[in-house]
């Protein structure tokens, strides 16, 4: 998936740049996700696709709803990405067996016609339900990355939406980017290099928490000259015109002269005022406490004093889990692992989805031949959640 690549960009360029800096900050070593459990795998998808990736969880109503990519086997079309989606049946909670998810046939949200900006590839959905100063209404959205055919090689990622539309009983797609990378830290080659985003309403003091302002965070990237990797905060009143961008410039652990914030591949949990940012932390001086990570801050964009200061890990990658460990040879290019962590809050307990990419056989480069490589979706139990910052 996109995000191997990109991610795999960062772990190359953090290697050759490493300079054993480390961060001001309290950092734990246990890891406080347990119970780890494959809940989606190839087995489980619709005939013809393969792959289970960055999983994405809404309650509906009563019914909890899972949106991830799958890449569907259609070779004339370069093996285009596209959102499935899974749900449980009404009532059952996020502890219930992987089998009772059921996964629907169809895609809900597609690529684009051949020539769009987004023609190749959908991925990382983030769900949010916040009011459009714009519109002056309500609404249910799925922002996404969006990629075009490649041609030379040459990336270009952009952020949109795709709208819930209740008449038509489907996700209708915005149409146009809402984030591109126009600063010469946000692109690579002289393209847009964005994503991995995560995206927030804060309510408002209107009628039901109207007049909020919503909020983004992304990952950007560039060469080490122009900045290398960036954690990025943007603010919105409709969701769609985005502005006040913001690179945040905490430190994290094991931080390096291109690698020097995070973490990457996000989820920002609201909860109790407080903003919790999980997701992957690389240390390429010890690889074996390289995965997901979770610190929180008093504020959206770190502007605090405190603020990131305590940094847990979630789960470290190599930790002999089959399905997101294939060694510290592939780790350390970042081809396998671990990333796209959700987290989301039921009865008092905290649990998250993540992918899991990993190795299926031997090859002779693990960091070039990923042919043998295969994704899944995972979950855990995060235990001592309110031992996370103060």
């Amino acid at each position: 998936m996109n995000r191997h690549r990109n991610l795999a960009v960062l772990a190359l360029l953090a290697t050759l740049t490493w300079n054993h800096s480390r961060a001001s900050a309290e950092v734990f070593e246990k890891e406080l996700a347990v119970d780890e459990t494959l809940m989606i795998s190839n087995k489980d998808l619709p005939k013809g696709w393969v792959v289970a990736s960055d999983p994405e969880l809404v309650k509906f109503g009563n019914r909890w709803w899972m949106f991830f990519n799958s890449i569907q086997l259609d070779f004339e079309k370069g093996l285009p990405i596209h959102v499935l989606a899974a749900n449980l049946p009404p009532g059952e909670p996020l502890s219930a067996a992987p089998s009772k998810w059921t996964v629907q046939p169809h895609p809900v949200i597609s690529p684009g016609p051949k020539g769009s900006w987004d023609d190749r590839t959908i991925e990382t959905t983030k769900y949010v339900f916040g009011y459009d100063a714009t519109a002056k209404k309500f609404v249910g959205r799925l922002y996404y990355v969006g990629w075009p055919t490649q041609k030379n090689g040459q990336k270009h990622y952009q952020i949109s939406f795709a709208q819930w539309d209740d008449k038509q009983k489907r996700w209708v797609k915005h149409g146009k980017p809402v984030a591109t990378g126009t600063e010469p830290w946000e692109r690579m080659n002289n393209s847009s290099f964005i994503g991995d985003q995560s995206v927030y309403y804060e309510a408002g003091s209107g009628r039901g928490g109207a007049d909020g302002v919503w909020h983004m965070w992304y990952q950007a990237v560039s060469k080490p000259k122009d900045g290398g990797a960036s954690l990025v905060h943007l603010t919105s009143q409709d969701g769609i015109t985005w502005g006040n961008k913001k690179r945040l410039t905490h430190k994290v652990p094991f931080a390096n002269q291109f690698v020097k914030t995070g973490p990457f591949s996000i989820d920002v949990l609201v909860k109790n005022g407080r903003y919790y940012f999980a997701g992957f932390l690389y240390n390429q001086q010890d690889l074996s406490k390289q995965g997901l990570w979770i610190t929180e801050s008093s504020t959206p964009d770190g502007s605090k004093s405190g603020d990131f200061s305590e940094w847990h890990p979630l789960i470290f990658e190599n930790n002999g889990v089959k399905w997101h460990d294939s060694g510290l040879v592939s780790s350390k290019c970042h081809v396998t692992g671990l990333f796209a962590p959700t987290l989301r809050e039921e009865n008092g307990k905290v649990w998250m989805f993540y992918h899991g990419y990993y190795r299926t056989g031997e090859v002779k480069d693990p960091c070039k031949d990923k042919s043998k490589n295969s994704g899944v979706i995972g979950r855990a139990l995060v235990k001592d959640f309110t031992k996370i910052g103060r």
